[in-house]
């Protein structure tokens, strides 16, 4: 019997020392684990935020989640890498892992613009943005950095588009546009006041004299270029022209009809080219354009039909405003035309309602212009007229668009 005894004591003895082994054997080789829901490294904006996931812990079989402390830098309102840390300490054995998070900015600036996107003005009143701001996330106030593109003709009735577009630092971008409607009676009369335009210019010879005569008289004037060729001669001549007052618009780098016409593309390449060219040799910004053949020209239809309704959208929309004439000196009707018809055209076509704005030309073939502008120039003065040279935001006059 004690025999018996002595063996069923020896087998729980063995069992006891298995057991005891087992756990030393189980508490040496084991650790705590630390499992964390969702990914080791994420991302979130800052319009989401950032949420912990979760985790959970673990020692053999015992649930120590609640054991867990997290150590975390994440700050969701400014871009930038962060790192929540994960520990845990269980009968004196530890564990910690981590997760890294990306804070990004994916939210543009929001665009405010000042009284509505929709605003009318008056004819021939002056026009003057009502404003806007910007506010960023994480730029904070970038009203400053908001580009505008688009002018409003205010003497020309009619619908204009102003766009508005901001960018922040991480190349978010916000776009509005307002629509300012131009119409109702005029604010402002018109004085007895005569724009001289010039076209086709600079030329070799032509456009000295009318400078020297312009200078003689004090009159300010404004010549639409076309191409130079960037010959020293000619900026010269153009440099002369701005320090003496007076306004350098742009005819277009090319005359050509059937080059410029092809499509609104070849026609605003036209136009750029001429406009970096004028800003890099004079250091001058241009504003204005003329369309070769005038808004009104049909000959574009040859070359595609409806262009011109497209661009006198496009250069507005561009930031450019453009101007015919209601004043015809008829020098572009023949070269050699006589000083007395130039004379008498200019004298019948000026009006004391109106602003007179005067189609003359400056190339080398119109000498007998040249010849005309001191008598032009003396019968509007002994008229009563003033000169002016065109202004941003100043009058304009548009024909009657053909295609």
């Amino acid at each position: 019997m004690i025999k018996r005894l002595l063996k069923i004591f020896l087998i729980i003895l063995i069992i006891v020392i298995l057991i005891a082994l087992a756990l030393g054997a189980a508490y040496y080789f084991t650790e705590p684990e630390i499992t964390l829901n969702g990914e080791e490294s994420m991302e979130v904006t800052m319009a989401e935020g950032y949420q912990e996931p979760g985790y959970e812990a673990k020692y053999w079989f015992i649930d120590i989640t609640d054991r867990v402390e997290v150590d975390s830098d994440v700050n969701d309102k400014k871009v930038g890498e962060y790192s929540v840390n994960y520990s845990v300490s269980f009968l004196e054995k530890t564990a910690s892992t981590a997760r890294t998070v990306s804070v990004v900015d994916r939210e543009p600036p929001v665009l405010t613009l000042n009284e509505g996107e929709t605003i009318n003005v008056l004819t021939n009143s002056k026009f003057e943005d009502p404003g806007y701001s910007a506010e960023d996330d994480s730029d904070g106030d970038v009203t400053e950095t908001v580009i505008t593109k688009g002018i409003v003709d205010t003497y020309n009735p009619g619908t204009y588009t102003i766009s508005y577009s901001v960018s922040d630092s991480y190349g978010n971008e916000a776009q509005k546009t307002r629509t300012v409607i131009v119409d109702g009676e005029p604010e402002v009369k018109p004085d007895k006041v005569i724009y001289l335009t010039f076209d086709d210019g600079p030329s070799d010879n032509v456009t000295p004299e009318v400078l020297e005569t312009l200078k003689k008289y004090k009159v300010p004037a404004t010549f639409f270029i076309i191409g130079y060729s960037q010959s020293e001669e000619h900026i010269a001549l153009l440099r002369s022209a701005i320090a003496q007052g007076h306004t350098i618009g742009i005819h277009g780098y090319s005359h050509d009809y059937e080059e410029i016409y092809q499509s609104v593309p070849d026609f605003m390449e036209n136009i750029k080219t001429l406009d970096e060219m004028i800003r890099t040799d004079l250091n001058y910004e241009p504003f204005v354009i003329r369309f070769p053949g005038g808004s009104s020209n049909t000959v574009s239809e040859s070359y595609c039909d409806g262009i011109m309704t497209d661009l006198v959208q496009k250069v507005q929309e561009e930031g450019y405003y453009y101007t015919d004439w209601n004043v015809d000196s008829t020098d572009a009707s023949g070269n050699g035309i006589s000083t007395d018809r130039i004379i008498s055209s200019i004298e019948n076509g000026c009006k004391e309602d109106q602003y007179n704005i005067v189609l003359m030309h400056d190339s080398d073939a119109k000498q007998t212009t040249a010849e005309a502008l001191s008598e032009v120039i003396e019968w509007a003065q002994e008229e009563g007229y003033t000169f002016k040279a065109m202004e941003k935001g100043g009058p304009t006059v548009h024909h009657r668009v053909n295609n």
